[in-house]
C-alpha cells in the first residue's frame, strides 16, 4: 500500500506530526488509523489522525495578500506556483506486539513513511486470530471498509451505556449488538448466545421475535419469548406470556411507598400514610401472611389491620390517616391487581425462568410497548422493573454462592425512567433505581451486566452512570455532550465536537470492550432480522393517497 505521508520533526512517543502527499491528501481523514513505518528495523506503530490542517502560503493570516483578499482580487501570482503542503496531526496509539498494542519506547524519526491501516493489519496488530474465541467485530470502522472495531465480550460484564437522540440509530445499534451477542465465537467452530433480557419500550426488538416465531433461526438462543401484560391482545401468539409477578419479595416499606405514590401520582411522599400502611404490612407478614396474598385474595385483612390500628384513645394510626391509607390500597387493588392483573401468586417471571433462560441460553423480551402494555402507566412498568432488577440480583447472587457461572444481559430502554437522575429528572417511584444501582455496582461479580439505552445520559442515575465501563455514543444533544465526555473517561476533542453532528448510524465506541484501546468512531453495522419500528414510508404512503383514487 502507498505511502499516505511521511513523519515530520517534533514527533514524539505521544504525538505524531505528518505531512500528507498528494494521495494522502485525498484519502486521509481525521478518525483514520495509519501505521507508521520505521527506517530503523522492523518497529511499527499505530497512530490515529486527529486533525488534519491544509496550507497555502497565498492565504495565511495578515499575509502581503491580505488587503488584495479583502477587496474581493486574486493573488497576482498563479495559485499553483504557491507552496502548497497538508499536515496530519496523530495521536500514538502503540507499537503492534505478540499480545497487542505495546508501548512505543522511541518516538518514530522524520522521515518514516506513513500509510493507511489494511484491513488484516489490525488483527495481526491485536493478535487476534480469525475467529478469536470470546471476540465480536462490531459494525464498520469509518473510513475502513470491511474493518470492524472488536470487543471483548468477557468485559461485558462490567456494564455497557447506549446513547443517542431520537433518530441516531442506538436501538438499531442494541439490536446489532444483541445479534452479536448471540453468535459468539467459542473456538473449534462453535459459536454461542449470551442469554438476555430487553425491556423494550417501543417495540424495537419485536422482529426478533416474530422472525422466531415464523421459524427462523436466531443466532444460538434456543428460544426466543415475548412477555406482554395479561390485556395485551397479542398475549396469545406463539413464544408469548403474561407479565405477571411477585410482591412476596418487597419489604413492607417499599411496598407502601409504592402503593401510597401510585394513589398521589408521586405530587409528594405522605410519610405518615406511609407509616401507617407499612406497620400494618408487618403485623400481618409477622402472623404468617405473604404480601401477594393479602394484596389480592385477602385485602379485606389490610382494611380490618388499619381499622384496629386507628380505633380507641391512643391508636397508633390517626384515623384520618388510616382513611387515606385505605383508599391508597383500594386503588392499588382495583387498578394493578384487578385492573391490570400483573399480581400473581405464581408469576411468569420467578427464579424458575430465570434458571431456564440461563441454563438455554435464550432472549426475552419485555414488550412495553402500546401493543404489549396497553395504556399501562409508567409507575406500573417500574414496578415490574423493580422486581426483574431484584430477582436478578437475588438469584445470580445464589448462583455464585453455589458455584455456579451463569451469565445474562438485561438491556433496559429509556433507562432514565427506572434509574433516574433525581436532580434532573423527577419521576413518581424510583425503587427499581436502588435494585439497578446494586447489579451496577456488584452485579459484574455474579455474571450479570447492565447495557442501558437513552436518549438524554444526563436524566439517569449518577452512581449507575458511572459504573459504566464500555460507550456506545450516537449523536447527542449538545446538554448532554461534556456531561457524557466526563463519565466516559474523557474523550479527544475533535470526537468531542462531532457528537452533535454523528450520521445516523455512526458512535462513537469507547471502553472496556473495545480492544483498540481508545475511542473509536464505528458504522453500525447491518442487522440480519429487519427493524420495522424504524422505518417510515412517508411519501410512499402520501402517493397512495393522492394517486390512488383518492379526491383533491
Amino acid at each position: 500500500m502507498k505511502p499516505i505521508g511521511v513523519v515530520l520533526s517534533g514527533s514524539t512517543t505521544e504525538t505524531l506530526k505528518i505531512q500528507l502527499t498528494l494521495e494522502g491528501e485525498r484519502l486521509a481523514r481525521e478518525g483514520l488509523l495509519v501505521l507508521v513505518e520505521a527506517r530503523r528495523g522492523e518497529d511499527r506503530a499505530l497512530a490515529r489522525i486527529d486533525r488534519i490542517v491544509p496550507v497555502n502560503e497565498f492565504y495565511l493570516e495578515g499575509d502581503l495578500w491580505s488587503e488584495a483578499r479583502r477587496r474581493g482580487l486574486e493573488p497576482p501570482l498563479l495559485e499553483e506556483a504557491a507552496r502548497r503542503y497538508t499536515v496530519a496531526e496523530a495521536t500514538v496509539l502503540g507499537r503492534p506486539g505478540d499480545r497487542g498494542l505495546e508501548e512505543l519506547q522511541a518516538p518514530p524519526l522524520p522521515g518514516d513513511r506513513v500509510r493507511l491501516l489494511g484491513p488484516g493489519e489490525l488483527r495481526e496488530a491485536l493478535g487476534l486470530g480469525e475467529e478469536e474465541p470470546g471476540v465480536v467485530w462490531f459494525g464498520e470502522l469509518l473510513g475502513y471498509q470491511g474493518l470492524g472495531l472488536p470487543l471483548d465480550v468477557e468485559n461485558i460484564t462490567m456494564h455497557v451505556g447506549v446513547f443517542g437522540e431520537t433518530g441516531s440509530g442506538k436501538s438499531y445499534g442494541v439490536g446489532y449488538l444483541l445479534e452479536l451477542l448471540s453468535r459468539i465465537p467459542l473456538g473449534g467452530g462453535l459459536e454461542g448466545a449470551l442469554p438476555a433480557i430487553v425491556v423494550d419500550a417501543n417495540g424495537d426488538y419485536m422482529d426478533y421475535h416474530e422472525a422466531y416465531a415464523s421459524g427462523r433461526k436466531v443466532g444460538a438462543y434456543r428460544r426466543v419469548y415475548r412477555l406482554v401484560f395479561p390485556g395485551s391482545p397479542a398475549r396469545y401468539r406463539p413464544y408469548t406470556l403474561p407479565i405477571t409477578i411477585s410482591l412476596d419479595g418487597f419489604t413492607a416499606r417499599e411496598l407502601a411507598e409504592f402503593i401510597i405514590t401510585y394513589k398521589t401520582g408521586g405530587v409528594e411522599l405522605n410519610e405518615l400514610q406511609v407509616s401507617a400502611l407499612e406497620r400494618a404490612l408487618r403485623e400481618l407478614e409477622a402472623m404468617g401472611y405473604g404480601f401477594t396474598e393479602l394484596l389480592t385474595s385477602r385485602v379485606g385483612l389490610v382494611y380490618e389491620t388499619l381499622e384496629d390500628l386507628s380505633t380507641g384513645r391512643g391508636a397508633p394510626i390517626h384515623a384520618q390517616t388510616a382513611r387515606a391509607v385505605r383508599a391508597a390500597v383500594e386503588k392499588f387493588h382495583r387498578d394493578i391487581v384487578e385492573g391490570y392483573r400483573v399480581i400473581s401468586g405464581r408469576p411468569s417471571l420467578d427464579p424458575g425462568f430465570v434458571d431456564t433462560l440461563t441454563r438455554e441460553p435464550g432472549l426475552a423480551i419485555l414488550d412495553f410497548s402500546a401493543e404489549g402494555a396497553p395504556g399501562v402507566p409508567l409507575p406500573v412498568r417500574q414496578l415490574v422493573v423493580a422486581y426483574l432488577a431484584r430477582l436478578l440480583y437475588k438469584q445470580f447472587t445464589g448462583y455464585k454462592t453455589r458455584g455456579e457461572e451463569r451469565y445474562l444481559v438485561l438491556v433496559l430502554e429509556e433507562a432514565q425512567n427506572y434509574a433516574p437522575n433525581p436532580r434532573s429528572y423527577p419521576v413518581a417511584w424510583s425503587l427499581a433505581r436502588d435494585y439497578l444501582s446494586l447489579i451496577a455496582t456488584q452485579g459484574r461479580k455474579f455474571g450479570l451486566s447492565l447495557v442501558l439505552v437513552s436518549q438524554r445520559p444526563v436524566f439517569v442515575d449518577p452512581v449507575v452512570l458511572s459504573m459504566l465501563n464500555t460507550w456506545i455514543i450516537y449523536r447527542l444533544p449538545v446538554e448532554d455532550v461534556a456531561y457524557v465526555s466526563r463519565a466516559a473517561g474523557g474523550l479527544p476533542a475533535g470526537l468531542e465536537r462531532r457528537l452533535t453532528r454523528l450520521p445516523r448510524g455512526v458512535a462513537v465506541v469507547t471502553g472496556q470492550m473495545n480492544m483498540l484501546g481508545f475511542p473509536a468512531l464505528v458504522r453500525t453495522g447491518r442487522r440480519s432480522v429487519g427493524h420495522a419500528m424504524g422505518r417510515t414510508r412517508v411519501v410512499e404512503t402520501l402517493r397512495r393517497l393522492y394517486g390512488g383514487g383518492g379526491s383533491g
